[in-house]
């Protein structure tokens, strides 16, 4: 049984993104708790799942997180799993996390995984519908009790395996083959119309089961400003604010346009590791000189110091006369994990010793739209200024230098 567990564990990923804790509590009933109370309730008998939607960047995963942490019922069984675009994106891997999670909360129903792991062994991880049929029934066994999966990022699953993931979903939530609301899902995602458009037999069997954040702009906005009051407490402390200048801080910020969650974050790194003046011409200096969306703080990380997308360890030490591995003068690697922080601050994250973006806007912050017939000049230098074709043709270099040490750099098809 401990090696079926291993084994789902080894097959999932690092799950649990690290995010930034805001001042989210059920007193303030910040848009959906009251939604979630109703639906989560264990003796609720609505069985469809709970769809929360929202424009990047207006903390969905935040939501989430304090949703598994302090949101949802601790009498209901909870698994969750982050999906993440750049390769924490399959449905194998929201399966293995959400099994492992579920059997080590219920190790006696292991027993469900075990005749499919004796015939296929370490197969098993690979076959989703393997997986798929071990969650219904241990699901269905009378020990499981209430379950809800939480489900964040829906957007960032894999594009070819989307389609097999809501055919699941639905036939668990219609017609309680489970038992009658005894397993719910927490989705969230980008309101996306390829994505929606798999949820509309769902919206008509279930029609209460989406809360429309993009739809509630003044409640995010809200919500948004408790947190920046939140986070203006924590730096007065931090920096001896008086009074008079942390209301005029506090005003301020939240008299910005487009204000998110995302927002809020990387602009409190700038103001927590950055001094200014603490008067209120100091103040109003540094707000002209904070970004004023997400891309431009995305743009002010990668100004303060050049840098490529091949800036990883063995990258960065490649070289045209490098002959050899040996050759590569390599730091260790909690070394180079300090001089990547250095270099790209929090553009990127660094999670169990992989790299990932900040957010996925972060990537498409970066990413060129081929899609687009003009290039739209921009203030912002690194704003799509890079190609898939490009970032894939340095690779390709990188690569062949690193197979066939010395060779003439490739040029990049014009």
């Amino acid at each position: 049984m401990t090696k079926a567990r291993r084994m789902l564990r080894a097959g999932s990923a690092s799950i649990v993104p690290t995010l930034p804790d805001g001042p989210i509590s059920k007193k303030d009933k910040i848009l959906v708790f009251e939604e979630v109370d109703s639906w989560a309730h264990p003796h609720t008998v609505v069985s469809g799942p709970l769809l929360v939607t929202a424009d990047p960047g207006c903390g969905k995963s935040v939501l989430a997180k304090y949703l598994i942490d302090h949101g949802l019922p601790r009498s209901t069984t909870i698994c969750y799993f982050f999906f993440k675009d750049q390769d924490q994106n399959t449905v194998r891997q929201a399966l293995c996390a959400l099994l492992h999670q579920f059997f080590s909360q219920k190790p006696s129903l292991i027993e469900h995984a075990l005749p499919l792991f004796h015939r296929d062994g370490q197969g098993l991880i690979n076959s989703t519908e393997s997986l798929w049929k071990i969650l219904r029934n241990a699901i269905k066994d009378p020990q499981a009790g209430p379950v809800i999966m939480v489900l964040d990022a829906l957007d960032e699953c894999a594009e070819s395996e989307f389609a097999d993931l809501m055919r699941n979903v639905r036939s668990q939530s219609y017609g309680g083959q489970l038992g009658h609301g005894k397993l719910k899902y927490l989705l969230t995602c980008r309101p996306y119309e390829q994505i929606m458009s798999e949820f509309h037999g769902l919206l008509d069997a279930f029609p209460n089961i989406r809360i429309p954040g993009e739809e509630e702009s003044e409640a995010i906005s809200k919500e948004v400003n408790r947190v920046i009051t939140h986070r203006v407490n924590q730096l007065s402390e931090k920096k001896s604010l008086s009074r008079d200048i942390k209301s005029h801080l506090e005003k301020k910020l939240q008299e910005t346009t487009h204000r998110t969650h995302l927002w809020v974050y990387l602009v409190f790194d700038y103001l927590e590791k950055g001094n200014f003046k603490k008067t209120q011409k100091g103040v109003e200096s540094t707000i002209a000189i904070l970004p004023r969306s997400v891309n431009e703080a995305y743009e002010q990380i990668l100004n303060n110091r050049p840098l490529t997308l091949s800036e990883m360890n063995v990258a960065v030490n490649i070289y045209d006369t490098s002959r050899s591995f040996h050759d590569l003068d390599l730091e260790k690697e909690m070394d180079f994990k300090s001089s990547l922080r250095s270099w790209c601050g929090l553009f990127v994250s660094i999670h169990h010793g992989k790299i990932y973006f900040l957010h996925q806007t972060a990537c498409e912050f970066l990413l060129a739209d081929l899609a687009s017939p003009t290039t739209v000049p921009s203030e912002l230098p690194w704003h799509h200024s890079i190609t898939t074709r490009d970032a894939h043709a340095v690779l390709a270099e990188l690569s062949m230098r690193m197979w066939k040490p010395a060779t003439p750099s490739i040029a990049t098809p014009s």
